[in-house]
């Protein structure tokens, strides 16, 4: 039952993207999946084919102190999702607050669900630094590191490898383009960096991935050839040797 938070300490880097996709092959390859949106854009629902994004949703629920989990939605392909709704800046800003009062609210509003041992869970993040991402990392058995190949994620690499907070961590290159001469360099560099924690599947750039978000299609039904599809499936093996036998211990949670 392994918690992986998709963290990065930059935007635009494709954490909301990756945590739908990589949710899906986990509900296609038989496992009972979770994903769940601990990001104030509110945006993960769009990319499951929603026209909009929900009102209705996690954090919009318990900052009103009603059922959370009331909030989940049941995609086509038998993910779980947990948006986490529309909230208003005054609102977010007391929800924040409270998170930094309560590190461990998500961690523990996890342990009430009745997720199965083989079940899944990928907690899609705001970018560092962030109380939001600070609680997920804290509910997480182990952090996904998302990086662009730059210059910039080579020069903060120690800093982003801190946001696991100690806990097992794995990374992946996303939007690689391996026509471009530094991207190649950067990749190199970073492997020196990670060694064994770096996915040795880079997502590779690839039309076919935001074609398929405006169609509202999931990328194997849109593109199964697409080299995206096939990193992304490499991507999900790998996680499964490298954090698959994880489990939330339940006596540990607040």
């Amino acid at each position: 039952m392994p918690t992986i938070a998709i963290a990065s300490l930059a935007g635009g880097v494709g954490r909301t993207t990756l945590t739908a996709h990589l949710a899906t092959l986990a509900a296609r390859s038989g496992h009972w999946s979770l994903a769940l949106e601990w990001d104030a854009q509110n945006s993960a629902a769009l990319h499951f084919g929603a026209h909009r994004p929900p009102a209705d949703g996690l954090a919009a629920r318990a900052l009103r102190d009603e059922p959370w989990h009331e909030a989940a939605l049941r995609t086509s392909d038998g993910v779980l999702l947990l948006p986490f709704g529309e909230t208003a800046s005054g609102a977010l800003c007391r929800w924040q607050s409270r998170l930094e009062a309560e590190p461990q609210w998500l961690r523990g509003a996890l342990t009430q669900l009745d997720r199965p041992a083989s079940g899944w869970t990928f907690i899609d993040t705001p970018r560092a630094p962030c109380t939001l991402l600070a609680s997920a990392v804290q509910a997480a058995d182990a952090v996904l590191l998302v990086l662009r190949a730059d210059a910039a994620a080579a020069a903060q690499i120690d800093a982003a490898i801190a946001l696991a907070d100690g806990r097992p961590l794995g990374a992946v290159i996303n939007g690689f383009d391996a026509a471009q001469p530094l991207q190649v360099d950067v990749q190199a560099a970073l492997f020196d960096a990670l060694g064994e924690r770096l996915s040795p599947y880079s997502v590779h750039r690839d039309a076919a991935v935001p074609e398929a978000f405006a169609r509202q299609l999931a990328l194997p039904d849109a593109a199964p050839h697409a080299q995206a599809h096939h990193d992304l499936h490499g991507l999900w093996r790998w996680l499964q040797d490298r954090f698959g036998a994880l489990v939330t211990p339940l006596a540990d949670a607040a």
